[in-house]
């Protein structure tokens, strides 16, 4: 029996309901019509994005005998995981943190793999801060609550002797985008972005005060996901997705230049020139590879009391490679 887990609830639930149903823009005949895979994305970031685009534009899905649909939701893990449990998507690559909450908390799905080995998140700080130290006493903003942004700022300034609510105040901002107008505007102090935000507000003069992903090295950033119905029913399809965004993923590390021109020509967002540099933080950390132990250290810190089988099956991973 699973057991209750902090973090995703009904209330979660029902949020990302109405999320879903107010951004998915999908027309329920076309959703009739498709008999293919739907793949919710969380973020329109590239270190969400590049490794199915890659698949998707140069024909690795194809390759495999699948048709997959990508749906981009710019939200959180518990939007994600509403996507799932509503059967709007069949797979979503989501932060990891929210899908195992969820799935924790009885959501009807189930952990297959990874697509980044660690969390690729830097504390940018406001223009003019110097150090960690300054930090004291001033707000960061996060995505919102029970996303993997704001485990990742917790625990990781946690482990530098920050606490939150008593050295620093965490307040949900949103997306990406929205995150980087309020350090912009000065409303926030502090945001973790990813390597392709962080390139370009460290041009504009914003420093860099800590490196989430060197503190957290042992916990999984975004995980790959199915529900358990489609992994049933499709395990030979949930083994093809992996092997799929594998060779994206071996594209990207052995030929950055080429990644990025892919991304660029399947229309993902951005300037080439600054995901390029970008890649250079992040390339070696993308992987669906996903170890038990991973799962074990993020349950642990989480305080989930479920084992990592009851919320990962490795046999996907095995399947892929045969």
């Amino acid at each position: 029996m699973q057991r209750k887990s902090p973090g995703f609830s009904i209330r979660h639930l029902f949020f990302g309901l109405g999320a879903i149903f107010s951004l998915i823009a999908l027309p329920s005949a076309q959703s009739a019509e498709f008999k293919g895979i739907t793949l919710g994305l969380v973020s329109v970031s590239w270190n969400t994005q590049l490794p199915p685009a890659i698949a998707q534009k140069a024909g690795f899905f194809k390759d495999e005998g699948l048709d997959v649909r990508l749906v981009t939701i710019a939200s959180g893990g518990p939007v994600m995981m509403a996507l799932l449990a509503s059967g709007e998507a069949d797979m979503v690559i989501s932060g990891a943190v929210a899908i195992l909450r969820g799935i924790a908390s009885g959501a009807p799905a189930v952990v297959v793999g990874s697509q980044l080995g660690k969390p690729d998140y830097t504390l940018m700080g406001a223009k003019g801060m110097r150090s960690l130290e300054e930090l004291k006493g001033k707000v960061v903003g996060s995505t919102g609550a029970g996303s993997f942004s704001e485990f990742a700022v917790v625990e990781s300034l946690r482990r530098k002797g920050m606490i939150r609510n008593r050295d620093y105040t965490l307040l949900p901002v949103g997306g990406t985008s929205v995150r980087i107008a309020a350090l912009q505007a000065k409303k926030i102090d502090a945001a973790p972005l990813s390597s392709g935000e962080r390139v370009r507000i460290e041009e504009e003069g914003f420093p860099v005060l800590l490196q989430i992903g060197k503190v957290l090295p042992e916990f999984p950033f975004t995980v790959l996901a199915a529900t358990k119905k489609f992994a049933g029913s499709s395990p030979d399809k949930v083994s093809a997705m992996l092997r799929a965004l594998d060779r994206a993923i071996r594209l990207i590390r052995e030929d950055k230049d080429r990644a990025v021109q892919i991304g660029k020509a399947y229309g993902l967002r951005g300037d080439p020139t600054t995901q390029r540099k970008a890649l250079e933080y992040v390339a070696d950390d993308f992987e669906v590879a996903l170890k038990r132990d991973q799962v074990a250290a993020l349950l642990k810190v989480l305080n989930i009391k479920n084992s990592p089988e009851e919320l990962f099956d490795e046999s996907y991973l095995a399947r892929s490679k045969q």
